[in-house]
């Protein structure tokens, strides 16, 4: 590819990255019904006409949106590079990125889940009861968590650091089906101790608590 070609293509994956990020910003701000394509447009900096360069209409735009927000709580939450088969390290993520939330309520502050920007956890699944394009792409982003943690989960078997009678993709499934109840939970200010589901989730998995013994 020619130097131009390169800066068009940068250029262009730059514009779909504002937009977004400006989708992102105005959902999170007053959910996903409400911003106006003018308005998410206007505060990229972009044009209509740009904006259907990269996204055939506004329900593709919103799945592009969950979709890469959803991609990065993942990838932030799941154990990766070093550490991708530490499931203690991954579930310690995961209440660590809760906590903001949990903080916030008990300060009488009111902040979403940490899921997908900010955008609250019930708007994204209002728009997949409406949508069968954003619950196809949720429901293959979360097939795709229960995957990785199932390798994870299997590589502690392998290590003996999770216990070897249960299997790995069952593991796998119940831990992502427990980190949405408890973002749910977390939303509608239900008071959690994240430290202490932590140190539950450990012990029922017999994974030894950081620092101690098995």
């Amino acid at each position: 590819m020619s130097s131009t070609g390169r800066r068009r293509a940068l250029t262009k994956r730059e514009t779909r990255a504002a937009l977004l990020d400006a989708g992102l910003t105005e959902f999170a701000a007053h959910g996903l019904d409400t911003p106006s394509l003018d308005a998410i447009c206007a505060r990229a900096g972009f044009t209509r006409g740009a904006f259907y360069v990269h996204f055939r209409d506004r329900e593709d735009f919103v799945v592009a949106v969950m979709e890469r927000e959803l991609a990065t709580f993942l990838d932030v939450v799941i154990a990766t590079g070093d550490r991708a088969y530490d499931l203690e390290h991954t579930i310690t993520r995961f209440a660590d990125a809760l906590e903001p939330a949990l903080a916030t309520r008990r300060g009488r502050r009111q902040t979403p889940a940490p899921l997908a920007g900010g955008v609250q956890l019930h708007r994204l699944l209002e728009a997949c009861a409406r949508s069968t394009a954003i619950r196809g792409r949720v429901v293959g982003l979360i097939q795709q968590a229960v995957g990785r943690l199932s390798q994870v989960a299997a590589a502690g078997q392998a290590e003996r650091t999770v216990r070897r009678d249960v299997e790995s993709g069952q593991v796998a499934t119940l831990l992502v089906m427990l980190a949405i109840g408890l973002l749910t939970a977390a939303e509608i200010g239900m008071p959690l101790d994240s430290a202490a589901g932590r140190e539950t989730v450990l012990a029922l998995l017999g994974t030894p608590r950081r620092g101690g013994t098995r």
